[in-house]
């Protein structure tokens, strides 16, 4: 594969700097730009003709689930005792 100048183009896209920050950081640690990283996403897709990995979309029960799995729960005694420490949430 040629790495001849000429056949490369610049591609602009507007992100969240936090996003592009974070990423950065995550390639650099694995010792990629973020252009290469980007390239290797491209060069995938376009072999594979799909994504390389499964989109997904993190529901509210999505996180409530990885919460209770990484064992981030409160429990109480008795619903009173809940509902004592529930009170303390809402407005009177």
């Amino acid at each position: 594969m040629s790495t001849d100048v000429s056949k490369k183009t610049n591609l602009n896209v507007k992100i969240d700097t936090n996003l592009k920050n974070e990423a950065d950081l995550v390639f650099k640690d694995m010792g990629l730009t973020l252009s290469a990283a980007i390239t290797m996403f491209l060069k995938r897709s376009v072999d594979d003709r799909e994504l390389p990995f499964q989109p997904r979309v993190t529901t509210e029960m999505d996180q409530a689930l990885d919460e209770i799995n990484s064992g981030n729960v409160e429990s109480f005694d008795s619903v009173e005792d809940w509902e004592e420490d529930l009170r303390k949430y809402v407005q009177s």
